[in-house]
Formats: structure tokens, C-alpha cells, sequence
């Protein structure tokens, strides 16, 4: 074992054992004390500046010194590591001793010195039995923080794993014995702990590095990691925390907060559209009605009524709007009910039409289903967003969203948007329904569309998923529950959503 000054991990080692509640000691052939922790300095009854240095005849009385250096010597002739129970005066206190010694070998193997960890059983008698202490130091420290840990060594072409505690082996997916003494980059999967560059800025200005990263973990999604690294001479202390859940609550105390503003917002916007909306709406039914009593060439009619017609239909969809925004406004639970899906996305078509017409073709591929248990206006939020996304994604020539529809088993039914678009990397498909999360130029886009769209379907008891390829296009596919035959239609009006797509 080599001394504690000699440890590639020295002051990690020194702040250990001054924790430890044993006593531990270092001595040279001549029986002089040359390191004490201050437990072992306090059952000396002495300072440790009046230790070092010194040997046991020293400090204690004849026999008791006797004793220790025949333990010493019975260590250093063994060679190896020994283990005894012994009862001592020591600084006008008798104590029971799980004692354990062991030689300091250097490079070449000749024996230096020794090593000793006393533990004081007076209120532990015979606990669990003694471990080597060498190996088992770190891991007692470490092992009780809920924090991963890890002490890298720094070599000229790669960081080596030295020690880790538990919570480290769960996130390389290992156990300690597998991982130490291997190079970091056998696990790329914790790279990001500790990057030669950082590490390398660490071991250069001798300041602590704490900060937050997030990585994609295979199996467990995006996680968020307070990171600190920690130069303990040529290695370094890393410290891993996983504060995903933390994350997760800031971000839906955010969204809480934005919506509960977006909330007050459209309670002002609805109550001041509602009233002219009532009398446009009123006054398209009376232009109507004396037009059908106009006397007026049949071509001319037909066209007035038919512009009449869209008119209304538009008034129509501005009432669900400001219905959506008052119910956002009260927070008003969402009833569902059995409809046409087919209707719906017609209805969604219109809405996104003034997008859809500009950037490319639009075909329809639609089969046939049976009713759908849902809610008329939050799916016309959804699938509004998801065309007016596939619109924006097109390129600028020979752009193309297909909407189709067919049956998934006899349960479900599966709406798909498919777009010839740019695609979405790789690295944002697992965030692209996370709150805020957004690719768009600041301006065009809240985050909030997708993650609204997703929470809406699945508290409909259906699935929005994502599939896309770089240059080729993406397809979110919406799978919503057939309505059973002895679900009757519920005859008061579906209230809106509670959110407004982004």
C-alpha cells in the first residue's frame, strides 16, 4: 500500500479519513509516527504536531508501547495486512481496539513503513467484520451521498476510472469492480461527465466547474445533470446529480404560470369579440332572408347567397374560437362525445387553409371509419396545428401533405399528417413535445403547440407520435378510441379546450 502522500488522490484521501470516526496512522521502520488523522491524535490525548515524529514510547506508558510495537513488528515480518482485538490505556482511557496494520510498500516492493486504522469498539463491541481499509476508504465516503461519483485519473491520451460509488455504477450500467481501471471512453454513454477540454480548463485555473448539462440517455430519454468537477492533483472529482424531476416541476410551474396569464388574456379577448361577432351573425340572417325576396337575375342570387353562406360559416368558426378562449378562461373540464372525424379535419383544413394554400398540395387520402369518442374542438385545435407545422416544414417547390385516415385493429382509428418537408434531427425528436421546446426563430414560435397537441390526445385516451428522417419529411400519426355503439351522443354542447394551440 503506498502512503498517503504518495496516493494519485491525496487531499480526497486527507478529507476522508479526517471524517472517518477511526484513528489512522502512518510510521517509517523506526516506529515515528509520520501522518495521524485528528481522531487518532485525540485518543493520543495530544496535538498532532506533537505526534508526528515521535514514536509510541513517547506518547504512552512502557507497556502499552510494548504492546504496539510488538503488534508493529509482527506486521512488518508478516508482510501483509493483520487484524487484532486489543484493550488499551490510552490518555487515562481504557478502550477496545479492532486494530488493523499493514505494510507501505514502495515502487519496487520494499517495505517503507507501515499503516494502522484503530477502531474504538467500547460502544460497537464486535460489529460487522473489519474490511481492508485500503480499498474501502472511498467507497464509505462516497457511497452515502445520493450523488454519483467518480475519480478520473488524467493520462496523456484518455481519463481512467479510478473509483465510483454506486449511484455511478447505475449509470454506467455497470458494477464498480467492471469499470475501475478502464478508460472513460469505453463508456461513451457518460461522456459528457467529464470532457477532456473542461477537465483540462479545471486542472489549469484550479477552480471548481458546477454547472448543469442535459444529455440523451438511451432508455431513459432527456435528463438534466448538475455537474461539478473538482481537480485533486492529476485526477479529478466528479460529481453527477440527476435533477431531471426538478426541471420537469420548473417547466410546469412555467406553463402554469404562462397559461394562467394566456387564461386572463382570453377572458378580456372573448367578452369584447362577442358581442359584434352576435351582430354580424345576426345581420348575415337577415341579409339572407331579404335577399331571398329580392327579385334578381338567378346567376347574381346564387352568387350573393353563396357569399352570404361562407360568411356565416366563418362567424360559425369565430363562435368556437371565442367559446375555446372563454372556456380557457374558466378552466371548464372537456366533455367528449361521439363525432365524425372526418368533419372535423374538414373543419381544420378550412381553418389552416390561408397556410396551406401558399406553400403546396394538400391531398386527401381519406378511409373509412366509424365515430370517434372525442372533442370536436380540441381536435380541430390539434389537427390545425399539426397542418399548419407540416406547411411550414415544406420546401419551396413541390411541396406536399397528405392527410389520410384509416382504422388501427377495431378500437382505433389513426389519423396521419405526413409532409414532404425538412425533417426533424435526430436529437430533437425525443424534446419536440416538451413544453417551450421550439426549433422556430424567436417570434414565430411559443414550444408550446405540440406539447398542448399531445396532452390534449392523450387525455382524449389516444397517442401522438412523431416519426421523421432528415430531407425526406416527417408523419405524426394522432390514434384516437372508436366510439362504442351504446354511447349515445351527449346533446349539450362540447365545451372547448382548455388550452389554445400555439
Amino acid at each position: 500500500m503506498k502512503s498517503p502522500s504518495e496516493l494519485p488522490y491525496r487531499e480526497l484521501f486527507l478529507s476522508i479519513v479526517e471524517e472517518m470516526p477511526d484513528a489512522v496512522f502512518t510510521k517509517d521502520l523506526q516506529g515515528r509516527y509520520t501522518f495521524i488523522n485528528g481522531v487518532g491524535a485525540h485518543y493520543l490525548g495530544k496535538p498532532v504536531e506533537e505526534i508526528l515524529g515521535r514514536a509510541d514510547s513517547d506518547l504512552m506508558s512502557a507497556e502499552e508501547a510494548q504492546n504496539t510495537l510488538e503488534f508493529d513488528r509482527q506486521t512488518l515480518l508478516a508482510g501483509r495486512t493483520l487484524y487484532a482485538e486489543m484493550s488499551e490505556q490510552m490518555a487515562g482511557v481504557r478502550r477496545e481496539w479492532l486494530s488493523t496494520k499493514g505494510v507501505i510498500r514502495r515502487e519496487d516492493g520494499q517495505v517503507v513503513g507501515l499503516f494502522g486504522i484503530a477502531r474504538d469498539l467500547s460502544h460497537h463491541r464486535r460489529g460487522e467484520a473489519a474490511q481492508r481499509q485500503s480499498e474501502a476508504l472511498f467507497r464509505a465516503a462516497a457511497s452515502n451521498s445520493f450523488d454519483a461519483f467518480f475519480i478520473l485519473r488524467g493520462e496523456p491520451e484518455q481519463l481512467r476510472v479510478l473509483r465510483l460509488n454506486t449511484h455511478a455504477e447505475s449509470l454506467l450500467g455497470c458494477d464498480a469492480r467492471a469499470a475501475e481501471g478502464r478508460p472513460l471512453s469505453d463508456f461513451p454513454q457518460v461522456a459528457f461527465i467529464a470532457p477532456r477540454h473542461l477537465c483540462d480548463q479545471v486542472w489549469g485555473t484550479g477552480r471548481t466547474q458546477d454547472d448543469e448539462v442535459d444529455q440523451l440517455l438511451p432508455g431513459k430519454g432527456r435528463r438534466w445533470f448538475r455537474r461539478q468537477l473538482c481537480a485533486v492533483g492529476d485526477c479529478m472529482a466528479v460529481t453527477v446529480r440527476d435533477i431531471t424531476a426538478q426541471r420537469e416541476n420548473e417547466l410546469r410551474l412555467r406553463l402554469n404560470e404562462r397559461m394562467a396569464s394566456i387564461g386572463m388574456l382570453a377572458a378580456g379577448v372573448a367578452h369584447e369579440i362577442n358581442n359584434p361577432l352576435a351582430f354580424v351573425s345576426s345581420n348575415l340572417g337577415f341579409i339572407g332572408t331579404e335577399l331571398r325576396r329580392l327579385t334578381l337575375p338567378e346567376e347574381d342570387g346564387q352568387e350573393l347567397m353563396e357569399a352570404v353562406k361562407e360568411a356565416r360559416e366563418g362567424t360559425e368558426r369565430m363562435r368556437l374560437i371565442v367559446e375555446s378562449l372563454q372556456a380557457l378562461s374558466r378552466g371548464d373540464a372537456v366533455n367528449t362525445h361521439p363525432l365524425d372525424l372526418h368533419e372535423v379535419l374538414e373543419s381544420s383544413v378550412h381553418l389552416a387553409w390561408g397556410r396551406l394554400r401558399s406553400r403546396g398540395r394538400l391531398v386527401r387520402d381519406y378511409g373509412e371509419l366509424p365515430q370517434v369518442l372525442g372533442n370536436s374542438v380540441q381536435l380541430a385545435q390539434v389537427f390545425t396545428n399539426l397542418l399548419i407545422n407540416a406547411a411550414q416544414a415544406l420546401p419551396r417547390s413541390g411541396g406536399e401533405i397528405r392527410l389520410s385516415t384509416r382504422m388501427h385493429g377495431t378500437s382505433q382509428a389513426v389519423v396521419e399528417v405526413r409532409d414532404n418537408g425538412c425533417g426533424i434531427p435526430v436529437e430533437n425528436l425525443e424534446r419536440i413535445f416538451e413544453p417551450f421546446f421550439t426549433t422556430k426563430p424567436v417570434g414565430e414560435g411559443t414550444g408550446l403547440g405540440l406539447s398542448i397537441s399531445h396532452d390534449i390526445i392523450r387525455g382524449l385516451g389516444g397517442e401522438l407520435m412523431v416519426e421523421s428522417v432528415v430531407g425526406q419529411g416527417s408523419t405524426f400519426r394522432v390514434l384516437l378510441p372508436v366510439a362504442h355503439e351504446h354511447q349515445e351522443e351527449d346533446p349539450r354542447p362540447a365545451d372547448p379546450e382548455q388550452h389554445s394551440v400555439a
